[in-house]
């Protein structure tokens, strides 16, 4: 089975002062050709601290619930490797394509894969191997030394074999994390199957022949999240970009549709909002900070303007897919205990939550081809990867489009 990029993203650098959080691109995918936000890799390497800043506004401390304990129908699984708030897979990669001549590179080569479901296509940074050094490519398209190629690899050993699959070249060397980012596997692969990360017990899960029933995970403790028209193993079901962008000029939209990414209905501080759920935005110097574009900005200051104050000292700064152009995410510190909801189907209260902050993404013309939320003109979010671990599980199931989570 040959898996191939449609539309591609690098993760981005976050760069508040001092500081490194990791955030993915998880933007506006094509049907067929989309603009692209590449993340625009930023090689500016700062310290990150060794402990948060207690004024970051560490979510309400309470006591931890015990971890759900999830049904056998989920399928088998593998380690699960944190790093931040992040979590990688170890992915066995060949790249001879099964040719057994002189210069086969037979030996399975091992990397670390970032499980990102806030980016729909799949990456490889090839200077990220250890020694003997990285998998062979059976071709190319591009130069392989520099981002942006895409390259061909057999085999994929991801759950098993996956055939020839296309990733894009990436340079993660800015990254500051406990694991070396070999790669990103994105929602590509990861729509193809139910999906369930399991945060405390630090395994990922893939779906058997037969997936859990309703009532199985309801059995759990789980609430269903609906991502209709946004998480699909089916991209023809995915909404048209017209959806969440309201452009007079219907022609900028025209044929596009919304990234494959799971992107659920959200509250905060009682306004409606679409989230994406981005396992690649790593939040561990402000713990559930979330991504905003203006239009959400707006109605959470027509709704109540003393729940949020605008804090510059907390600004932070955003790569784009245009090389060294950076984009602001203005600081806004939420009140205390503002709650942060899951909205589940039938409109109810999936799972209660609470923010610290959010960063309100500044929309430029210049990166406006990259794509993002900030080009959105319905309120849009990107929540923090902290939101899904302390949740400690979670489900991500494209075949029905929903987002299993725990009772809050």
């Amino acid at each position: 089975m040959s898996r191939l990029p449609r539309a591609f993203w690098f993760a981005c650098a976050i760069l508040p002062g001092l500081f490194l959080q990791l955030s993915s691109c998880s933007e506006e995918e094509p049907a067929p050709v989309a603009p692209v936000d590449d993340g625009g890799t930023d090689n500016r390497k700062r310290p990150p601290p060794t402990e948060p800043d207690p004024a970051d506004g560490a979510p309400d401390a309470a006591p931890k619930r015990p971890p759900p304990v999830l049904p056998g129908c989920i399928g088998t699984s593998i380690d699960l490797v944190p790093s931040g708030e992040r979590g990688y897979v170890n992915v066995n990669m060949g790249g001879d394509g099964g040719d057994a001549g002189p210069d086969a590179n037979t030996a399975a080569v091992p990397g670390d894969f970032l499980l990102d479901f806030g980016a729909n296509s799949s990456t490889i940074d090839l200077a990220a191997f250890a020694p003997p050094g990285p998998p062979k490519p059976t071709s190319c398209n591009g130069d392989a030394a520099a981002p942006g190629a895409i390259c061909y690899f057999n085999p994929f050993d991801f759950f098993g074999l996956w055939g020839t699959v296309g990733l894009v070249t990436a340079d993660y060397s800015f990254l500051f994390n406990s694991v070396k980012q070999a790669g990103i596997i994105g929602t590509d692969f990861l729509s193809s199957y139910p999906f369930t990360i399991e945060y405390t017990n630090q395994k990922v899960w893939k779906s058997a022949a037969s997936f859990c029933t309703d009532a199985q995970l309801l059995g759990a403790g789980l609430a269903p999240i609906p991502a209709s028209g946004f998480y699909t193993n089916n991209v023809n079901n995915l909404r048209p970009l017209s959806d969440v962008i309201k452009d007079p000029d219907a022609a900028a939209t025209s044929g596009y549709v919304v990234p494959n990414v799971p992107t659920i209905p959200i509250t905060v501080a009682g306004v409606s909002a679409l989230a994406q759920l981005d396992t690649g935005y790593d939040d561990r110097i402000t713990r559930h900070s979330i991504n905003i574009n203006e239009a959400f900005l707006q109605q959470l200051l027509a709704k109540d303007a003393t729940k949020l104050k605008r804090t510059k000292g907390k600004d932070l700064y955003l790569t784009t897919c245009v090389p060294g152009l950076s984009q602001l995410g203005a600081a806004w510190v939420l009140a205390p205990g503002t709650e942060v909801n899951f909205v589940g189907e039938g409109s109810t209260i999936g799972r209660r939550d609470k923010g610290t902050i959010v960063f309100v993404k500044e929309k430029l013309a210049a990166a406006e081809r990259c794509g993002g939320i900030e080009t959105w003109t319905v309120p849009a979010a990107q929540m923090g990867a902290s939101f899904l671990v302390d949740a400690q599980a979670v489900i991500f199931d494209p075949l029905s489009s929903r987002v299993w989570i725990p009772k809050d």
